[in-house]
């Protein structure tokens, strides 16, 4: 699996959807995934520390998995096929040594990530498949309208 850390959360004006420009730093590569637009919010909002005024999915699903004594250890994305990218929470229990895996949509997984500041990973599959070299990554400036509220993460 390849580290990841997120670059980038940006608006395509011609899909209405948001880019994610994830970045491997020990690669100088990006892999760039396309969410929704309230998901891509909720990534933008926690990777610049900010809170809705009321919870969103992932601060609920982060305060039960704290509530039930487990940590969030890590966030996998694993596969690509059909369009359609595949990830892994993976949970660590209370004991420590136990781990458990559920399944995800990469933007929610990432999401959690940010707000359990957990790693994320990529497969070496995914990112050998699908990723761009960075210094490609200008040629999606163009794409960008205005980010969710305003937001792009650097």
């Amino acid at each position: 699996m390849i580290r990841l850390d997120l670059l980038n959360v940006g608006l395509v004006e011609e899909t209405g959807g948001v880019l994610l420009v994830l970045r491997a730093p020990e690669l100088a590569r990006l892999l760039v995934i396309e969410t929704g637009i309230q998901e891509g919010e909720a990534i933008a909002l926690e990777a610049e520390g900010e809170r809705a005024e009321r919870p969103l999915t992932q601060d609920i699903l982060y305060d039960t998995i704290r509530a039930l004594g487990a940590t969030v250890a890590e966030v996998q994305i694993q596969d690509f096929h059909d369009e359609t990218f595949y990830a892994k929470i993976v949970l660590a229990k209370v004991d420590g040594a136990s781990r458990v895996e559920l399944d995800a949509r990469p933007s929610d997984a990432v999401a959690l990530a940010l707000r359990a500041r957990a790693p994320i990973y990529v497969s070496e599959q995914v990112m050998g498949e699908l990723s761009i070299p960075e210094d490609a990554g200008d040629r999606f400036a163009d794409l960008y309208d205005e980010p969710p509220e305003g937001r792009v993460i650097h």
